[in-house]
């Protein structure tokens, strides 16, 4: 493992300290994967954007500090982007850029196959953070009215909108840490290296689990609609913005009310005074 600078403005002080950060993230991540890391890789540093080359930029999400180069064991950082709380700090970005590469050498020759939802699923549950801020609990309204992507459609790539990626990677997450409570994270590791020529992943799995993976994505469908307890966090996460909601509305009706109250009382004002002309005009005539 080396860590090295990318050009100038990264610091000797900078480098020794993520040199010492390396080994804490590989440790929190490697347990299921073994045998791997099998070749050596690079952390390579880079100040910020500026400082990062033009044909590496598309590698780089929008609002993240990191990324792993596959096929090239090596694992990018932009300090600049870096923050001091998860995901987004040294240590997660780390362990989660490890693990791709990690996967990418526990594959061998089946690397080129390995779905990206278990790429990214994979890195999020063994980092212990999700991505760009991705929860659970943004698949509530998508599972309810079914336009979750089918796992077979987030295979290669994720959408390229941001709502979509967001939700992409926090169906990621949420599935595999489903498959991991449900036959444990050695199985859905291990099925990385039993995938097929025919059915890749998918063939992988049913062979190690017993079970095809299209049951378990039913049932997680389920579990999501109605067991995982987002739907209860979606509604106290929002409860004072339904209520503020709420009380504008009322607010709304009340001053409707009032404002009809007014124009009532004002209509009946000008009768009074038009009656009150009217029989004076009487009283007055010859």
């Amino acid at each position: 493992m080396r860590v090295v600078a990318a050009g100038a403005g990264v610091s000797a002080v900078r480098l020794a300290a993520i040199e010492r950060l390396v080994p804490k993230a590989l440790a929190k991540v490697r347990g299921p994967f073994e045998g791997v890391p099998s070749r050596p890789f690079d952390v390579v540093v880079h100040r910020s954007l500026d400082a990062l080359p033009e044909a590496l930029r598309s590698e780089l999400h929008p609002g993240t500090p990191g990324f792993a180069m596959l096929g090239r064991d090596e694992v990018h950082l932009v300090l600049d982007e870096v923050q001091l709380r998860p995901p987004h700090d040294l240590t997660t970005v780390l362990a989660h850029e490890l693990v791709h590469l990690l996967i990418d050498q526990y594959a061998g020759e089946f690397a080129p196959t390995v779905p990206r939802w278990v790429h990214e699923g994979l890195a999020q549950h063994l980092s212990g953070e999700t991505y760009l801020g991705a929860r659970e609990d943004d698949l509530l309204y998508p599972a309810a009215v079914g336009r979750l992507s089918r796992f077979r459609d987030l295979a290669r790539a994720f959408p390229d909108d941001e709502a979509g990626r967001l939700v992409a990677y926090a169906q990621s997450e949420s599935f595999v840490s489903f498959l991991v409570r449900k036959v444990g994270v050695d199985v859905v590791v291990e099925a990385i290296r039993r995938s097929t020529e025919l059915d890749g992943y998918v063939g992988g799995f049913a062979l190690r689990a017993g079970t095809p993976l299209g049951w378990f994505e039913d049932e997680w469908l389920l579990w999501v609609r109605d067991e995982s307890g987002a739907r209860w966090r979606f509604f106290f996460q929002n409860c004072f913005s339904y209520s503020m909601i709420g009380g504008l509305v009322l607010l709304a009706l009340a001053l409707i009310r009032r404002l009809e109250r007014d124009d009532r009382a004002r209509r009946k004002l000008l009768r009074e005074e038009q009656d009150l002309e009217q029989a004076e005009s009487e009283d007055t005539a010859p």
